[in-house]
């Protein structure tokens, strides 16, 4: 073999190299610099209905967790998407919304009749991270402010639609519930912006409040009227709630939310201690509590522990966790403290303007509802932040005559609805409407949903 042939060979071998190299480069580059990935969970499921469980695992932030349930009629794509968030201060949307109220199965791991999947495609969000399955790299990456949150989400969303390409087209609505709310405001106002342009395909219609902590200063004013006109607490009682409501409103205004959270966040003991209402739980206000009963953010998870008689909790790790394959060392719920403690700065900063804006600025339904039971969340201060919106529909609102939902000739509640924003009254019902009123639930459901 003559020496030129051997040069032109090692040439081209070199060249082959150089190109792997190359290649490997530009993998390592593109790789490297994604956002995100999806680790699709591959446990051997609960029961036989079709799910996909994931993380979405953000780049030096940690992993998002959620859980889609396509509805059970054959044509999926035509139902809309329930995406469901919680927020801080709540149960995992995973747990509570999943097993508890409206998924497939219930606690016993029984097939739930009236499931919201009969007609509907049900999405849990675990969010922010550090929440339920969601879990932070580390306490420092919990964010602390509904921006970060909501990018998490939209790396979440748009694992959801990489993996579900079908679902483009849907109708999306967005459900909070609590802190929840804020989340899904916030989520619906960057989807219905053009920041980033063209990044997935979604098909929102409409953002749904439920019991939402959107302006907590301001509906925590009306919170000593409530009390007495239902004869929990006297007039030296008000007065101490209002004082306490006027120091939080000025915090507010002043920027000092921490200081405003801090003391937001200790309501239950000073109701309780400070204004005479003792034993009494704020998130169902018609439970008979004894003394020493304890209080967890408002009561939520004390008032689920009693409506279901297990420690739910164990159940999301112990039956849950290992049926869904998820790693045993992700512990459910386990970071909630430093969620809370990150969300300090930020948590009292009132939300209606990102209700102004979807109103002003694009077409989608924003629908509140409100368990007249729920005493932090009260109506009479829900209502006042409702009535101050700024917008060009407020007028009509207003002055819209309110209406009675009936089912089963029993009175559930009222709303007043305008095409684009409405507001339910629901009676008999606390913190969280699908759970103590179902059916008057799965009625706002329909009329949300359903074209006019």
């Amino acid at each position: 073999m003559s020496r030129k042939t051997n040069i032109i060979i090692v040439s081209v071998i070199l060249g082959f190299v150089a190109a792997a190299v190359i290649g490997f480069l530009i993998w390592w580059l593109v790789t490297d610099t994604e956002e995100f990935t999806i680790i699709k969970l591959e446990g051997e499921g609960i029961g036989d209905i079709e799910y996909t469980a994931a993380f979405t695992r953000i780049r030096g932030s940690g992993d998002i967790f959620w859980w889609f349930y396509p509805t059970l009629p054959a044509v999926k794509i035509i139902k809309p998407i329930i995406l469901w968030v919680d927020g801080v201060t709540g149960v995992p949307p995973s747990l509570l919304a999943n097993f508890g109220m409206f998924g497939p199965y219930d606690f016993n791991l029984n097939q739930r009749n009236d499931s919201w999947i009969n007609n509907y495609n049900l999405l849990f969000v675990d969010a922010p991270l550090g929440t339920g399955f969601s879990t932070a790299q580390s306490d420092s990456q919990i964010p602390g402010n509904l921006d970060a949150t909501t990018d998490h989400l939209l790396f979440t969303l748009e694992s959801f639609y990489r993996l579900h390409e079908d679902y483009a087209d849907t109708p999306l609505y967005i459900f909070g519930e609590g802190h929840g709310a804020q989340i899904a405001l916030a989520l619906a106002r960057r989807l219905a912006s053009t920041d980033p342009p063209g990044r997935f395909q979604h098909n929102l219609k409409g953002v749904v409040l439920g019991n939402g902590i959107v302006s907590p200063a301001l509906a925590l004013t009306k919170l000593g009227f409530y009390l007495e006109e239902l004869g929990y607490i006297d007039a030296n009682g008000r007065a101490a709630i209002e004082t306490l409501s006027e120091d939080v409103s000025s915090s507010v205004s002043g920027g000092q939310l921490r200081d405003a959270f801090d003391k937001f966040i200790t309501l239950g003991d000073f109701v309780n201690e400070k204004a005479g209402a003792v034993a009494v739980n704020l998130g169902h206000i018609v439970d008979k509590l004894t003394r020493e009963a304890s209080r967890d953010y408002f009561g939520q998870r004390q008032y689920m522990q009693e409506k279901f008689g297990l420690d739910a909790f164990s159940f999301m790790q112990e039956t849950v966790a290992p049926a869904l394959g998820i790693p045993s060392d992700v512990s459910f719920d386990y970071n909630r403290a430093a969620v809370v403690d990150a969300f300090r700065n930020n948590f009292m900063a009132p939300a209606t303007p990102h209700v102004e804006f979807l109103l002003r600025n694009t077409d989608l339904k924003v629908v509140i509802y409100n368990g007249n039971l729920d005493a932090v969340s009260n109506t009479p201060g829900q209502l006042e932040w409702v009535d101050n919106l700024q917008w060009p529909g407020q007028e009509e609102f207003k002055t819209t005559p309110r209406r009675t939902l009936v089912i089963n000739r029993l009175v559930e509640g009222y709303f007043r609805e305008t095409p684009r924003l409405s507001f339910y009254w629901m009676n008999a019902a606390g913190q969280s409407v699908p759970l103590d009123s179902p059916l008057a639930m799965r009625r706002i459901l329909d009329r949300i949903t359903q074209p006019k």
